[in-house]
């Protein structure tokens, strides 16, 4: 019923509803990487080391399928060199049969909705100034604010098996279904109501109460396993939280993996990837890719 009201709600509103619970792309192998934060030089760093592009930053992937769970903006000057990649690659992994899948981050919606609070003077100059860097994310006419409006979803669901989303899941959330909490985040972008239930505190692109742990680890793994449930996945995989490690974060199991692994030169200019092979007998291998090489985590 709640997917059948959301298609008809999107209709009735026209707005865009972006098809997440399936990708295009016909290889088993999907590949994750967390928060860029508008640095264009680790962004190709961690996509040539996944084996997502080439030295000249073109899709080499063939079929795959590249997640990127948000946060794409901000800390950093590179924001025009990040969503003109991420727009190319899109074009050039659909023409390979390949699928590029984006997720909405706090910091997309903070600068759709002019919170600019994380933007550095070289990111406003690289644009030519405070105007023009207000153009370009306008969600009818601005470049990046069409781009990411047409574009990012909220939350995805792979293949009926993995769950993605910019920051943690909460019960709450997952009952709504994934089709409502993408219907919802697009009505809300419409309306420029960017303090929504969907975008503020305990939504998918803010909450850190898994990866932190705040109830402790048997109610975390309790939260997730109904989370997975509900959703009929086996596995969460979130950004937003960054780990000073420089390693994903694995919780229950690897039922939860945090990606935020700080790749932006601000976080310690770390580099990791997470590749999940989806496997002929149903079941997936997931394994963190890291410049020293390849970790087998499930």
């Amino acid at each position: 019923m709640t997917r059948i009201f959301s298609l008809v709600a999107v209709a009735f509103l026209g707005l865009q509803l972006i098809q997440v619970d399936r990708a295009s792309a016909a290889s088993n192998r999907i590949v994750a990487v967390g928060d860029i934060h508008s640095d264009y030089k680790q962004a190709l760093a961690v996509l040539q080391m996944a084996k997502i592009i080439d030295s000249k930053g073109d899709w080499i992937a063939g079929q795959d399928t590249f997640v990127q769970t948000g946060d794409n903006v901000d800390r950093g000057a590179g924001t025009i060199d990040v969503y003109k990649l991420l727009q190319k690659l899109r074009g050039q992994a659909s023409a390979a049969g390949g699928a590029v899948i984006n997720l909405l981050g706090n910091h997309e919606v903070m600068n759709l909705g002019g919170d600019l609070r994380y933007v550095t003077k070289e990111d406003t100059a690289s644009f030519g100034g405070a105007t023009a860097r207000k153009a370009a994310w306008d969600m009818q006419t601005g470049w990046i604010g069409k781009f990411v409006y047409n574009s990012f979803n909220i939350t995805h669901i792979q293949n009926g098996h993995t769950l993605f989303s910019h920051a943690d899941m909460s019960v709450d959330w997952a009952e709504q279904g994934i089709d409502q909490m993408n219907y919802l985040a697009h009505k809300a972008l419409k309306d420029k109501k960017f303090k929504e239930p969907i975008f503020t505190t305990y939504g998918p692109v803010w909450n850190r109460d898994l990866a932190k742990e705040e109830a402790g680890e048997d109610q975390t793994c309790e939260v997730i396993e109904n989370i997975k449930q509900i959703l009929g996945v086996k596995r969460m995989i979130s950004g937003h939280t960054a780990q000073s490690s420089g390693k994903v974060l694995t919780l229950c199991g690897n039922s939860y993996i945090g990606i935020d692994v700080g790749i932006t030169a601000y976080y310690g200019a770390n580099r990791a990837a997470l590749e999940i092979i989806e496997n002929s007998d149903g079941t997936q291998t997931v394994s963190a890719i890291y410049p020293s090489g390849k970790v087998i985590l499930s």
